[in-house]
């Protein structure tokens, strides 16, 4: 359960201790004191020193509404042996995985899906409705896993499984859409709560006694986390990777050395490109065929993280949040924030959401049986998700970042860095996204946000360019719109100090596209009889000439088929 074998966060091994009650924990409990002083106030014993002991005692005196009660960002499993009990849980977001299967007699669980699939009762099968939104959004909607008997607990909930009985009750505990609130003061004052509110954020990713590492690129979002981190005196140090003479590389150094950070430049070298097929499938092995990427640099990554000299990670994932109309592929537009309904956001937002096979026969690719079992799943996934909120469109797009897309992508990529070190998210703080929500959705559409955090914090680093524009991050909209032209053409010569930091394009014809044909029209693949070969073979030629760009799609192909070969 968890990353445990680390111990990177708490000491193992845990399950230690007298009584029938044992407990495992893993990730960040942020009102740790707070539960303390609460337990004071109750007839109870007092727990001794640790999280685990701290929840065991929850657990007594609250049964499995614990989880409730618990901030930060963590999974948990309760084991209760006089009441027979297994309880598992997780946070507000669900930032740690904890897969799960009801089976005859017995019940599995773990943090990755692979370990579930060994138990000797599961005969898995490819599950059409995960795949179905594989192909539309390229991630899964919901609790679905790419088998079809496994599930993932959904987040802020609670799982009670009872071997006596052998049933199990599955409840929710909070709701996200709870945090969309209305702000009734200025938007003066709600920014610089707001970057009260992050400071406080980054300042709990930097608790505890770890080093610390701080992956930057020349955005906005580690831009931000920069600024806070030099109020705090612990030792942080940066790092960027791409290849040689992109813009992150330039830019990211000039952040670093404005603060005063140890600071690295990873670079993609030929290298990597040569041990691509071995990367590829530890990549699917470790995120459990789930991950779609979108530069295919996370392997390397994973070489300098074994190099590297800090335990805990900062990323600015999330940060989108703080900029909805910048949130890919959920973004606000101007026809989102002109709607009034669900009626209208669902059809619009599914059709552009559609960016993996859209343009594809799927009739003249997949078989007739699959046709007919993946025929309307993305919609339907679409729709269950935002079946009981009351949100305006605009704050369903955040909704369905929050909910969907960063539980199911962004956890999913997280998965990566968890084999090596500990990885904090200071844009999705609890506390930080309670304030963020309470604003009306056009404050958080552009870069207002992070512009009004730095330049409190550490207003030196506004002057420096952002990648995405080419433009002073401090630039009024006239400026921007100029600079960013300029950026775009000299990103498209290749220019160094403009490159983009992969080439994921050229990847795909050279390297991708080799293991796809190896792979997916083999034999074994062609047996699935999930698609047809000749229309296979039309999209890789496509892709190959550079006439149509198929990589995702052929992507995710080639990510299942190995998952299959894994697990199946």
């Amino acid at each position: 359960m968890g990353r445990v074998h680390l111990g990177i966060l708490h000491p193992t091994p845990q399950l230690t201790g007298n009584g029938s009650v044992k407990v495992l924990f893993h990730g960040d409990l942020h009102n740790e004191a707070e539960l303390r002083a609460s337990l004071k106030t109750q007839d109870t014993p007092l727990p001794g020193d640790g999280v685990v002991p701290l929840i065991a005692a929850l657990y007594r005196s609250h049964g499995s509404r614990f989880a409730s009660y618990l901030k930060g960002t963590f999974c948990a499993v309760v084991l209760d042996e006089s009441a027979k009990k297994l309880v598992l849980a997780n946070d507000l977001l669900g930032s740690y995985p904890l897969y799960w299967h009801d089976g005859p007699q017995r019940f599995v669980f773990a943090s990755e899906l692979k370990s579930i699939l060994r138990d000797p009762s599961l005969t898995p099968t490819l599950n059409p409705r995960a795949i179905a939104d594989y192909l539309t959004f390229g991630f899964l909607f919901g609790d679905k896993t790419l088998a079809e008997e496994v599930r993932l607990l959904p987040s802020a909930s609670t799982l009670t499984y009872n071997w006596h009985d052998g049933r199990y009750t599955l409840e929710s505990y909070a709701r996200l859409d709870e945090l969309f609130q209305p702000w009734e003061g200025s938007q003066a004052a709600y920014c610089e709560e707001l970057r009260q509110a992050f400071n406080c954020a980054v300042g709990r990713a930097l608790s505890g006694q770890h080093c610390f590492g701080l992956s930057l690129s020349g955005g906005l979002d580690s831009r931000a986390i920069l600024s806070a981190v030099d109020e705090s005196p612990t030792y942080t140090s940066t790092y960027t990777l791409g290849v040689k003479g992109c813009a992150d590389e330039v830019i990211a150094e000039q952040l670093a050395n404005l603060v005063g950070t140890k600071h690295r430049f990873f670079e993609i070298d030929g290298r990597y490109l040569g041990e691509f097929v071995a990367n590829f499938q530890s990549m699917v092995s470790l995120t459990d065929g789930m991950y779609l990427s979108h530069g295919l640099t996370e392997m390397l990554a994973l070489q300098f993280l074994e190099q590297a000299e800090f335990s805990v990670l900062l990323r600015g994932h999330g940060g989108e949040l703080a900029k909805a109309a910048l949130a890919w592929p959920l973004h606000t537009d101007e026809r989102i924030h002109a709607m009034r309904s669900k009626e209208e956001f669902v059809p619009y937002l599914g059709k552009r959401l559609n960016y993996i096979g859209h343009g594809v026969p799927v009739r003249q690719l997949f078989t007739a049986e699959w046709c007919a079992r993946l025929a309307g799943g993305a919609r339907r996934s679409l729709e269950e998700s935002i079946a009981d909120t009351c949100l305006s469109p605009a704050d369903l797009c955040s909704y369905l970042y929050l909910k969907e897309h960063h539980r199911r992508f962004t956890v999913a990529s997280l998965e990566l860095f968890r084999n090596l070190v500990e990885v904090r998210l200071p844009f999705v703080d609890e506390d930080f996204l309670q304030v963020l929500f309470r604003c009306p959705a056009r404050w958080r559409d552009g870069t207002a946000i992070h512009r009004a955090i730095i330049g409190a914090n550490f207003p030196a680093l506004l002057s420096v360019r952002n990648s995405n524009t080419g433009a002073p991050a401090n630039a009024g909209p006239v400026l921007e719109m100029i600079l960013d032209k300029v950026n775009s053409v000299f990103k498209r010569l290749n220019l160094y100090g403009y490159r983009h930091y992969h080439n994921f394009e050229r990847w795909m014809r050279q390297q991708l596209i080799e293991s796809v044909e190896r792979v997916l029209l083999a034999p074994d693949s062609l047996g699935r009889e999930i698609y047809y070969a000749a229309a296979l073979r039309h999209l890789i030629d496509e892709t190959k000439r550079g006439a149509a760009d198929y990589g995702y799609l052929l992507q995710i192909l080639l990510i299942l088929e190995l998952w299959q070969r894994d697990n199946l």
